[in-house]
Order: structure tokens, then sequence, then C-alpha cells
């Protein structure tokens, strides 16, 4: 190597330390310099890397051309310049840095935080900085070699990654609160490579899964359905994802694995597709409609219900007509007499509407009668609780109302000292229970039998078929005395009849 060249290469400052004079620094022409400066310098000139050495206690500034990019706008004007001259805006840091690396000890910092004034501004500066001692023959620590690397552009990137992915992680929270509020299950398959699954929590919640099943398989998903329903949901998945529609919508049912539940839900997504109509994603939401699907089998039952109730009620009122005009003596009295029966049957309606289902208690129709037909205080009213159905307790109603009635004309409660005794009971008779009721009237005039059934025998029959049910009249010198015998299971209404 020949003096005079030195140093050998090294780029733009590389040609700007061959052309120095000597009078540029306190170390004189570079020919002259230490050994050990030319050495390392002659590494650091030839390194792509950005370094700098800071030499002797005042830190003078020799540095390759990659370090002049680090720099900036100080370039060239930095080169050969005292270290705490160069860059007062770090002083502190480089004070820290000469008194621990010419101490022997090398540090290190990544990512450091600074603020440089390269270019004429303050700016926000991030470093990795290497700092290690060099030693000169006789193993002295004469100066700092530092290997710098800038990653601004790295931090800035990240930290537009750390606000991409907190506000993307803020938007995933207020789509799960959404989700939770409008009680919204969220999943995504990816259907590029078969089926991967994720789940929400909300998902997870709607179909009793663990956490842990936030990636559950596809075939954990189809063993969750119902059995009568398994092969048509899982045919229509797969071929609606074989096809070419974006829309995906079911309704289907579940068996929840938490607790074995049935639920109903409804699966509503949109099917990702490349130009070539591959499905390649699906996103979509599950809803829990158990309580709709609930709600709809009710109105259907009640529309049913309705419908057998008017058919019912009309036959029941041509009854009434026929068995009124046939037996009146007068339209006036048939008149009088099919008002008083129309007027108990309203009354036996507005009793079922107020039960579940329609049905209404024995005692119920009872104290409903007694309450408008007489005085309470004249009736004895015993017997166990017995819910009636529908139709009997129809039936029931104008029973009674017509016994009550015929009491206050010609019986018991014609005068002002007859009473009515009304009980029920249940009896075991060969391993079925029967249904037993008794109308009792004592204290009033002399009774006569009719001469022709009345309204009550025929209704009963009506009610009851003969091999089920019966009534009987007697008509004792103390009082009429009213029975009915039918069998328990009667009295909740057949099925099968009242379809009729």
């Amino acid at each position: 190597m020949t003096e005079q060249f030195w140093p050998v290469g090294g780029g733009e400052v590389g040609a700007l330390l061959r052309a120095w004079t000597g009078r540029e620094t306190v170390l004189g022409v570079p020919a002259e310099w230490p050994p050990c400066l030319k050495s390392t310098l002659q590494l650091v000139l030839l390194s792509p890397t950005p370094m700098v050495i800071f030499w002797g206690k005042t830190g003078i500034l020799l540095y390759n051309d990659a370090y002049a990019v680090i720099a900036g706008a100080k370039h060239p004007g930095i080169l050969g310049r005292d270290l705490f001259e160069a860059w007062p805006e770090v002083i502190d840091l480089h004070r820290e840095v000469m008194k621990t690396v010419l101490g022997g000890s090398p540090l290190s910092y990544r990512d450091l935080p600074l603020v440089l004034h390269r270019n004429g501004v303050a700016e926000d500066v991030w470093l990795n900085v290497d700092y290690s001692p060099i030693v000169d023959e006789t193993g002295a620590t004469v100066a700092v070699l530092a290997i710098v690397i800038e990653t601004t552009t790295l931090i800035a990137a990240q930290r537009e990654r750390d606000a991409a992915e907190q506000a993307l992680r803020l938007r995933e929270q207020e789509l799960a609160q959404v989700q939770k509020i409008g009680r919204v299950g969220g999943l995504e398959v990816d259907l590029r490579e078969g089926f991967r699954n994720r789940r929400s929590p909300e998902y997870l919640l709607i179909h009793g899964l663990p956490p842990e099943a936030v990636h559950e398989s596809h075939e954990d998903w189809v063993r969750r359905i119902h059995p009568q329903e398994r092969a048509m949901v899982e045919s229509h998945f797969r071929e609606t994802v074989a096809g070419t529609s974006c829309d995906y919508q079911i309704e289907y049912r579940i068996i929840r694995p938490r607790d074995g539940a049935v639920r109903w839900i409804s699966a509503i997504a949109q099917i990702e597709r490349d130009e070539t109509g591959r499905a390649i994603r699906l996103i979509g939401a599950h809803l829990d409609i158990t309580e709709r699907k609930e709600a709809e089998a009710q109105l259907r039952l009640l529309m049913q219900e309705l419908a057998h109730r008017v058919k019912n009620t009309l036959a029941m009122i041509q009854a009434i007509a026929s068995q009124t005009l046939r037996s009146a003596p007068s339209l006036e009295a048939a008149n009088e007499t099919f008002g008083a029966r129309l007027a108990a049957l309203s009354r036996a309606h507005d009793l079922l509407v107020g039960g579940p289902r329609a049905n209404a208690a024995i005692s119920d129709v009872a104290e409903s009668i007694v309450g408008i037909q007489g005085d309470p205080q004249r009736f004895t009213i015993e017997g166990p609780d017995v819910v009636l159905g529908p139709k009997t307790a129809l039936s029931l109603t104008l029973i009674l109302h017509e016994l009550a009635t015929n009491a206050v004309k010609y019986g018991a409660l014609s005068n002002q000292s007859g009473r009515v005794s009304l009980t029920w009971r249940l009896d075991e008779i060969e391993g079925s229970k029967q249904f037993r009721l008794r109308w009792q009237e004592s204290g009033g005039p002399a009774v006569v039998a009719p001469s022709r059934r009345g309204f009550g025998s025929r209704l009963i029959e009506r009610t009851f078929p003969a091999a089920s049910g019966s009534a009987e009249s007697a008509y004792l010198p103390t009082g009429l005395v009213y029975t009915l015998d039918a069998p328990f299971e009667a009295l909740k209404d057949n099925e099968a009849d009242d379809a009729t």
C-alpha cells in the first residue's frame, strides 16, 4: 500500500480523506496517523455497514459512506469534528458512551429513540448502536468504534401496524359487543383448502361450545346438527359452496353439547369467490331463533284451537237453539230460554280463556254459576281439585246453569229457605278413576218429574258417549237430586273427538 494513496477506496469519504492536507484535524496528515487508527479506519471505509470512529478523548468523527447517509445534511461538515460539537442534541448520550467505552466496556442499544437535527429540523430517529473500545499496540483504549443501524423506517412501519392492529382490536371488540347485544354469533370459514373455521365468542355461546372450540372442525359442526336434518343441512352447505351463488341461508336445529338442549339456528352468510368463481371464504352470522320457532308453533296451535273452538261453539249454539225451540211452549218463552242459555255459554267462554290452554277448574265453573244464579250462602260446594278440558268445561257450565235456572224457577231456590249442595269426587273402579258429581236440592217446594227429557240430559249425551258417561235426575219429595258419572280421562277431552 503506497502512503500517498491512503486510504484505499472508501468511496466519497475515502476521497475526502485522501485530499486532506493535515490542517483539518489535530491528527495531521492522514498518512501519518497512528497505525491502529489507520487499520481500523481502512476497515470502516470498506464496509457497507454504517460505522463511525470517535477518536481520542474529544471523539474526532471519522466514518464511512454508509454512516454519511445517517448523518444527513450534517455530512461532510462533521467529518473530522469533535463528537460533542457535531451532535450537540445528544450530548448526554455521547458523554455516557465516551465515559463507559473509553473505560474499556462496550455498550449496545436497540431501537434507541433520539431527536436529531441532521437535516436542519428536529427529527425523531431510532437506532440500533453497538459501541466497542479500540485499543492501540500497548493495549490502551484510544477510541470508540460505533456500528450504527437506523431502524426509523422499521419502527414507523411497526407503529403503523400496531395502530392498525389496535384499531382492528377495538373494532373487533365493538363488533363482539354488538354481537353480544344482538345475540349474533359470527363465523368465518376458509374454503381454499377444505373447511378451516373460526368462531366468535358469541357463536360459541349460542352453540354451547367451550372457548377452545374457536377453530372447530367441519365434522364437529356436522355432528352437532340434529340427526333428522343433518344430511339435508350438510348437503345444502356443500352444494352452495360448490355452486355460483354468493348467498347462503338456512334454518336448522342443533343439539347443544353443553346441556343437550335442542336449539333452532338461523344461518346467514356471504361467500367470497375468486375470478374463476371458486369459493375462497365464507363470512356469516348465526342467530338462535328457538324462541321465534316456539312462538310460531304456539301461534299455529292457537289458530288450530281457535278454529276448533269456533266449530264447537257453533255446534253448541245449534244444539241449544234446536233443543230450546222444540221444548218451548211459546216463542216468547223460547226467546227467554235461548237468551239465558247463550249468556251461560258466553260466561263459560269467559272462564275458559282465563286458564292455560283453555282448561278450567271445576271449582271455578261451580263458583261462576253460583255467583250468577243465586245467593252463594244457600250453596254448599265441596270436592277435590279437578281440571276440565275445554269441551267438558263448556258442557258442565251449561248443565249447572240449567240446573240453577230450574232451581230458581221451580226448585229449592224458588223460596227463601231452600238450599243446594254441589259435590264431586273421584272413585277408583276396576283400576280406573271415575268422576262423580251430585247436585242435591232441599227445602224447596215439592217437585214433579217433567214429561220429557231436559236440555241437561241431552247435553250429557252429546258430551260423553253412552258407553263412558251417564246422568240421572231423581225427583225426590225432598228435592231434585242430579248425578253425573263419567270416566276421569273423559274430563280432559279426547283429541280425536275434538278434531271432528
